[in-house]
């Protein structure tokens, strides 16, 4: 079969996969409520998969792969389009975390305390009887 003819053909199945997955159905119910040949179906699937991956590794871009992974909708090589975006980064030297300033500090041998005026009174007795234990 020439390119030309392959091609034609690949939309055309290409286009029956994309119907057959938005419809819900299992591949073999859909095939059969369609008069779509199942070892057609198949056999065409198993070609496009195959051109799909071929074209994949020797594009510059990553392949799409999972075991698990439903087949995506068939797009023919001649309607794809790859678009880049720059994204810009905060410098390193930035920090996002929120920054605590402590209301109180309190130091005991090794021991540092930093506690806010938020700390619930419970919080600061324990931490009195602690600190009265020892």
């Amino acid at each position: 079969m020439d390119k030309i003819t392959h091609q034609v053909r690949a939309e055309h199945w290409a286009k029956i996969m994309n119907e057959c997955i938005n419809s819900g159905m299992s591949k073999t119910a859909w095939c059969r409520a369609n008069g779509i040949s199942v070892k057609q179906f198949f056999y065409w699937q198993r070609i496009l998969r195959r051109e799909t991956f071929e074209n994949s590794r020797n594009s510059l871009l990553p392949a799409a792969a999972g075991p698990h992974r439903e087949m995506a909708p068939m797009v023919p090589a001649t309607q794809r389009t790859v678009s880049f975006t720059e994204i810009k980064l905060p410098s390193s030297s930035q920090s996002t975390a929120p920054v605590f300033h402590p209301d109180l500090v309190i130091r005991k041998g090794s021991l540092i305390l930093e506690i806010s005026n938020s700390a619930s009174d419970e919080l600061l007795s324990r931490i009195g009887g602690i600190l009265g234990a020892e």
